[in-house]
């Protein structure tokens, strides 16, 4: 089998800490920002990019729901 289809990031170590709050809170505010900081770390630093689409995706069920709440409020 040919190594061109493998990983590059496989025999580097990974960084298990967590993300840092303001990235958090980043995340949760701009969901978009999350998605971007979720797919820079998914293979380097997975428990922060796994912190990092847990709050895009709170902020967005969030946002979502705020929306509908607003909607059915103002008819």
């Amino acid at each position: 089998m040919s190594d061109l289809n493998q990983n590059p990031n496989v025999n580097q170590p990974q960084d298990q800490e967590d993300l840092e709050m303001w990235m958090k809170v980043l995340s949760f505010c701009i969901p978009i920002a999350g998605a971007v900081i979720y797919f820079m770390n998914k293979d380097k630093a997975p428990v922060k990019a796994k912190s990092a689409c847990t709050m895009a995706l709170i902020g967005f069920g969030v946002g979502l729901v705020l929306q509908i709440i607003q909607r059915v409020l103002m008819n």
